[in-house]
This record gives C-alpha cells, sequence and structure tokens, in this order.
C-alpha cells in the first residue's frame, strides 16, 4: 500500500471536523468520472509520502485536529489498512474511513476492532446494471448492500453521498437509491465537476444546476433523515 497524497488540514472532508487526510493509491473501480485517477491507478510517477513524515505531523498537531480522513482510491483494497488505522489511533486520533463499499467484511472487521470511527460511503449510481457503467469495470451488487445493511445496522457516524453525474444519476433514478439506503441519517448530492474527469467524454457533460439538485434532494428526503447538497452548484 502507498500513500500517495497528504492534506495537513481540511474542513471539508470531515462534515463539522479540521481533518488530516491521507490518499492511498489503487482502487478496484475506474469510474469515468473521477477527477482522482492517477491517485486511484496507484500511477507510478506519483512519489509516495512516507509515513513517518505524516505521522510527525499528525503528533504535532493532534492537540486541535479532530481526525484524519484516510481515501484514496479505495483503501479497503489493501489489507495494511489494518496497521495504518492502528497508527492512527495510537496517537489518539479519530479515523474516518472513505470507501465504495465493495469490501463489507473488512470493513465489519475494522469496526469491530474499533479502528473507525465513521465512515463515508460512494454511491456511484442506482443499484442496478448501470452500476458496472459507473464503475468502468464489473460490479457485484450484493457486496454493496452487506455494507449499506453493516452500516445501517451500527451505531458508527455514517455518510452516503452520490456524485450526480447526469446520464449516471438522473432524477428518475434518486428514489431507487433512496429505497436502498432508506432510513440513513446523511446523504450528500455532490456537485459533478467534469473538467477533470479520467474519461474524455465525461469532462464534455454539463453539471447538474442548483435548481436541479434541489429537486432531486427533496426526492431524497422522504427516505433519509438529512439531505445535503455540496459543491458549488451553478
Amino acid at each position: 500500500m502507498r500513500i500517495l497524497g497528504f492534506t495537513e488540514t481540511s474542513l471539508v472532508d470531515w462534515d463539522g471536523r479540521i481533518s488530516s487526510v491521507i490518499f492511498v493509491g489503487g482502487c478496484n473501480y475506474s469510474c469515468p468520472f473521477c477527477h482522482n485517477y492517477a491517485v486511484a491507478d496507484d500511477d507510478p510517477a506519483l512519489p509516495e509520502k512516507p509515513w513517518a513524515e505524516i505521522a510527525a505531523v499528525l503528533e504535532q498537531k493532534r492537540e486541535w485536529l479532530d481526525g484524519v480522513c484516510i481515501t484514496g482510491g479505495e483503501p479497503m483494497i489493501h489489507p495494511e489498512i489494518f496497521s495504518l488505522c492502528r497508527s492512527i489511533k495510537r496517537l489518539g486520533m479519530p479515523v474516518k474511513i472513505d470507501t465504495n463499499a465493495a469490501f463489507p467484511y473488512p470493513l465489519k472487521r475494522l469496526l469491530e476492532l474499533d479502528l473507525c470511527d465513521a465512515v463515508a460511503v460512494d454511491i456511484k449510481a442506482p443499484l442496478n446494471e448501470r452500476y458496472s457503467t459507473a464503475a468502468g469495470k464489473t460490479v457485484r451488487l450484493a457486496p454493496l448492500r452487506r455494507t449499506i445493511r453493516l452500516l445501517q445496522e451500527s451505531d458508527v457516524d455514517c455518510e452516503f453521498r452520490s456524485t450526480l453525474v447526469p446520464g449516471l444519476i438522473n432524477p428518475d433514478d434518486i428514489a431507487d437509491i433512496g429505497k436502498a439506503v432508506e432510513g440513513a441519517e446523511v446523504f450528500a448530492l455532490q456537485q459533478y465537476s467534469p473538467d477533470q474527469a479520467r474519461a474524455e467524454a465525461y469532462r464534455e457533460k454539463t453539471s447538474y444546476t442548483l435548481s436541479e439538485a434541489e429537486a432531486m434532494a427533496e426526492l431524497l428526503r422522504p427516505f433519509v433523515k438529512e439531505v445535503k447538497l455540496r459543491g458549488r452548484f451553478r
């Protein structure tokens, strides 16, 4: 497992908290709309960030940091995620994991070991045949449903979120997505920024407007306790 990026201070990666962010290379998906695909692909051209340097910063700032987010890529593809979380917890800091939900059993073990305090789950599309298009790989939906159920049955802080990519998530899909996570505490609908997308065709898409995103938020509200809009919608 390679750490390919580190943000010392973030106000946006863990709602209501000041956090540091660790970017882990590698992902099991190849989403055409991904804006961080060099990290997701574990691009050899990206230099590795030594853990010792990160640990020194966390040690120095832990009095006013509220936690550490581990994102990617997909952190849960790596067995080393357990040792990384342990190292952060030894510093006395809470851990948040960003995941695509494809690995319910390692996530369950992290929760059982009290190595994870919060989880953010990316829902790429409605849970149907279109999910494989969104992921750029053939996706088995059963593990995603297991992850959703695991988090709904646990007491861990959890946010579900979707990037509103036209053609992958349309207004008609919102009710289906809502039913898949029904009862969730928080669901964030995120603006799609096409400029840095992996696939050229997705760089040419036009993002939803604020009014369109607000209408989708209304469709989602019957299914979850809180809906947030995230990003600078036009």
